[in-house]
């Protein structure tokens, strides 16, 4: 890095008053100060942080409470949990949420802070079962449900893990509320990276969470204006390696697995490959009729429940519209 280099972003620092932004502003418009530049990015900003505080009027649906990582032992990390009943939650073609504001509350898409990230070692998951957390009932600390060699690899992966957010220096204010579509973004990809070690070691549903994370950025990146088609086929990839391997502790899952993998075939326009998944329920559909002969508790209401909605997108293959909202 030259000095000019150098004092181009303390300028812009100045003028920006966001060490993340001047990355942005550096990589979009390279090391030179343009005052319509600098109006352009802060536009862009209030614009997305305008969007991810809600629509409409109403109070607030995010409460606070403070985790702890397991892997470097940070403390008081901010964790951005939905108040009960304050949205109704819906789910596109591809299972991810949408949110709808009720009671009072504003509607707001929880999607982009239900990430929680450790500003000092980012390790990120959405489920705060995998942090310590405080039980104020027992007064004691919940421990992480994460077991102690996928710790291990977690610590021995955190350059990795910067390695991935590339310009991000403050990891701490680029992850805080309101998130830009692209920190939202990066909180899955940290999410992933955590996952990917979940799945080494054959952890269950560490395929399926993979494929559920990049299913929710390919929704922020259409959110955003971007083409999400290989992100698309990222997702399809690991839930056709979930169905390979058997990476579903339950039927519920399997289902839900290759339902995906039937719609994002559908997405992607390979209606060949969408109805041999389609024959796939036909089969287990079958196979657990012939199981009921000789175990009348067993039923085939999961499967029949997840092939239908398959069948009926399959159904609307031909419409242009079809996946218009996602």
């Amino acid at each position: 890095m030259t000095i000019d280099v150098v004092e181009v972003k303390r300028r812009l620092l100045a003028l920006l008053n966001d060490s993340n932004l001047v990355n942005e502003y550096v990589r979009q418009y390279g090391p030179s100060i343009d005052i319509k530049n600098i109006k352009a990015i802060k536009e862009a900003k209030k614009r997305n942080s305008v969007h991810l505080e809600g629509e409409g009027i109403g109070e607030d649906p995010i409460y606070q409470i403070k985790v702890k990582c397991p892997v470097c032992n940070q403390e008081n990390i901010n964790c951005y949990e939905l108040r009960a009943k304050s949205q109704q939650i819906l789910q596109n073609k591809f299972l991810v949420p949408v949110y709808i504001g009720t009671s009072g509350f504003k509607t707001l898409d929880y999607t982009l802070l239900s990430v929680t990230v450790c500003p000092r070692c980012l390790f990120a998951s959405s489920d705060k079962k995998d942090f310590y957390r405080h039980d104020n009932t027992s007064r004691s600390e919940i421990k992480t449900q994460l077991t102690s060699n996928v710790i291990l690899t977690l610590q021995e992966k955190i350059g990795e893990r910067k390695a991935l957010l590339k310009t991000v220096t403050d990891y701490e204010s680029h992850f805080k509320r309101p998130r830009t579509y692209e920190s939202a973004i990066d909180s899955y990809r940290m999410c992933c990276s955590r996952a990917k070690v979940e799945a080494w070691y054959e952890q269950p549903n560490a395929l399926y969470k993979l494929g559920a994370y990049t299913l929710r950025i390919a929704k922020i990146m259409k959110d955003a204006s971007s083409d999400n088609t290989e992100t698309f086929r990222e997702a399809l990839g690991y839930f056709e390696e979930a169905f390979k391997t058997s990476n579903c502790p339950t039927e519920e899952i399997e289902m839900q697995v290759i339902y995906l993998i039937t719609v994002l075939y559908l997405k992607l326009g390979d209606f060949k490959k969408a109805n041999s998944y389609i024959g796939v329920f036909n089969n287990l559909h079958n196979a657990r009729n012939a199981e009921m002969r000789e175990n009348p508790k067993l039923n085939t209401v999961i499967i029949d429940k997840w092939a239908d909605k398959a069948k009926y997108l399959w159904e609307d293959r031909d419409r242009s519209d079809l996946f218009i909202e996602e």
